[in-house]
């Protein structure tokens, strides 16, 4: 085998290498991006969202739970006007809420406070008050319950 057979086959081991590093790279990225049960890419996009006709755009889309610790997790004991009593493991604590607190569902839909029930499981997410123990609510999540 000659000198140039041996550069040429050598080079195509190189080429084929470098496809195979690429593709594995971008195969990783898109799954640490999406996951396994992502479903295909669409021509609509992300989301799945059609563009909106006659030139107005669709909603703006909701603003993504936290990934953070929740500051506080319970059952719903009562709701008031301006406040929600959650049940701790360390005793009934006081969440205060206002027209800024948002309500959503843990699988990312839109809620409000009249969804609330008794015995509901949530986490709060919010700023404590200076005793420490009060909770002003930013958003309250309603969990699934526990099966």
């Amino acid at each position: 085998m000659s000198k140039s057979q041996k550069l040429l086959i050598g080079f195509g081991a190189f080429i084929i290498v470098a496809v195979m590093t690429i593709g594995a790279f971008s195969m990783g990225i898109y799954m640490g991006e999406r996951g396994w049960t992502a479903g295909p890419p669409s021509i609509a996009g992300p989301g799945g969202q059609q563009p909106a006709q006659g030139g107005k755009q669709p909603p703006a889309p909701a603003e993504p739970l936290p990934k953070g610790k929740p500051d506080l997790i319970g059952l719903v004991q009562s709701v008031a006007w301006r406040s929600v009593t959650i049940k701790t493991g360390e005793g009934p604590r006081l969440v205060l809420v206002s027209n800024e607190t948002r309500v959503r569902w843990h699988d990312d839909r839109e809620a409000s406070l009249a969804d609330l029930r008794r015995n509901m499981p949530v986490a709060v997410f919010g700023q404590f008050g200076d005793d420490g123990r009060t909770l002003v609510a930013e958003l309250i999540v309603i969990l699934p319950p526990k099966t």
